[in-house]
């Protein structure tokens, strides 16, 4: 049974400016409320079956990680990227989240290195192996020192139209400055 809403009115019948009778009438209106105290609550499963692997499987999972995989750091982390290419500045757009108007900008700056070396073009492509290294400045304890955003490519696989990068991407190290000195 839906809740009513009681309304009471009073209506006079007036003749020359003077109330002769006036009569209370109760209305009852039903109306529609939701409870307020009511929460939908969604209930969580318990989590599906675990599979089990079998051991030959772990096995070849340990011979196939690289011993650099395991070293970890808070700035380090290995990332699956989708890109459309493998040129230079789609890599760095993508793995470190930069635009491509600051990369063109940083380019010719001469920050972008290949592998320790200037990047001549943005257009190249990478291949697996090779070291991104984006410089942000000198560091300020060790002049000796430059701080970078590096990216290093460890495979890249064809998914369809697009292109799936595995990376390892550290946001702040600490290097030594090139053979090359670069200099702000």
């Amino acid at each position: 049974m839906l809740p009513v809403l009681r309304r009471t009115i009073q209506s006079c019948n007036v003749i020359q400016n003077k109330p002769t009778r006036c009569q209370l009438s109760t209305l009852w209106h039903p109306i529609a409320i939701s409870p307020i105290n009511q929460i939908p609550v969604r209930y969580k499963s318990k989590g599906g079956k675990k599979k089990t692997q079998s051991s030959t499987d772990t096995e070849t999972e340990s011979e196939d990680k690289d011993i650099l995989d395991e070293i970890t750091d808070k700035n380090m982390r290995t990332l699956k990227i989708n890109v459309n290419s493998l040129r230079v500045d789609g890599i760095l757009k993508s793995g470190l989240g930069i635009s491509r108007n600051k990369i063109e900008t940083m380019f010719y700056e001469s920050k972008i290195r290949l592998n320790g070396e200037k990047l001549l073009k943005k257009s190249v492509n990478i291949k697996d192996g090779d070291e991104i290294d984006v410089i942000k400045g000198v560091n300020m304890n060790n002049p000796k020192y430059l701080n970078v955003a590096r990216i290093e490519v460890l495979g890249a696989a064809e998914k369809g139209e697009n292109i799936s990068v595995k990376i390892r991407r550290n946001k702040s190290l600490l290097i030594e400055n090139y053979n090359d000195k670069w200099v702000p």
